[in-house]
């Protein structure tokens, strides 16, 4: 049995534009990776989401959903994973969608973390040692 390729994966991986954009996108979580985590964008079936959106009583067409892309980044480093979903009929917006909801996820973590004492620590110390350009 023969599958049919996924134009948006021969998208991603074969037009310079969007992989220019896809690196621009992924850069703005250097303060929250290291060198071992493993960063993924993925293409996944938009059509999938049928079931969920009938479930939550989204109002969508079957033939829509052809038309959208379904972009997920997916963060893996050892045991942990992390991911999130952007989905829109432009695949930069999809991208960027994706790249929003795992920032939001990466925010909220950092925020949970880190106390309020340990942050003004940080703004002292910057404030005490300006760096200069």
């Amino acid at each position: 049995m023969q599958t049919l390729p996924n134009p948006t994966i021969e998208l991603i991986e074969q037009n310079p534009d969007v992989k220019s954009f896809i690196y621009q996108q992924i850069a703005e979580f250097d303060g929250f990776v290291t060198p071992q985590t493993v960063v993924a964008v993925v293409a996944r079936d938009p059509r999938k989401l049928a079931l969920q959106y009938e479930t939550e009583g989204r109002e969508f067409s079957r033939s829509d959903l052809k038309k959208l892309y379904r972009i997920a980044i997916v963060l893996n480093e050892a045991d942990t994973k992390m991911e999130a979903e952007g989905v829109h009929e432009d695949i930069y917006q999809a991208i960027k969608m994706a790249k929003d909801n795992l920032l939001k996820q990466l925010v909220e973590i950092q925020d949970s973390v880190i106390s309020q004492q340990d942050r003004i620590i940080e703004i002292n110390h910057y404030l005490q040692h300006p760096v200069l350009h």
